[in-house]
C-alpha cells in the first residue's frame, strides 16, 4: 500500500468516526426528581407513612452523589432524616435509581427499608 492509499484510508476512517452519532449522555438525576420518584413509589410511600407514625419529624432527605461521569445507576443510603428519634437508623431506608434509556427517564429499581 503506497503513501497516498494510506492517507486516503486514514481519512476515510477519521470521517466515519467523526460522522457517527455521539454517545448518549445520561442526564443528571435532580433532587426534585428523586423526591418525586420516592413520593410516587408504593413501597416508599408505605415506609414513610410508617416512619411518620413513629416520629412525625422524619422526612425524605436524598443527598445525590456527583454525577459528572453520567452514571446510569445511583445508590443512595440513609434517605430518611429524623430530628427527634434517638436512633434514626431504625427508621432509615435506601434506594437505587436507574436511568431507563428506552423511556429516557429515571426510575426506582430498588427501595430498601
Amino acid at each position: 500500500m503506497d503513501r497516498t492509499s494510506r492517507i486516503v484510508l486514514a481519512s476515510g476512517v477519521w470521517l466515519l468516526a467523526s460522522c457517527s452519532p455521539p454517545r448518549e449522555v445520561t442526564p443528571a438525576l435532580t433532587p426534585e426528581n428523586a423526591q418525586a420518584l420516592l413520593n410516587a413509589n408504593e413501597r416508599a410511600i408505605t415506609w414513610i407513612q410508617y416512619v411518620k407514625k413513629q416520629d412525625y419529624s422524619c422526612e425524605w432527605h436524598v443527598e445525590l452523589p456527583d454525577q459528572s461521569a453520567h452514571p446510569r445507576e445511583i445508590d443512595v443510603d440513609h434517605i430518611v432524616l429524623c430530628r427527634i428519634t434517638k436512633n434514626p437508623r431504625e427508621l432509615d431506608a435506601s434506594v437505587q435509581f436507574v436511568f431507563d434509556k428506552d423511556q429516557k427517564r429515571w426510575l426506582i429499581s430498588v427501595f430498601r427499608s
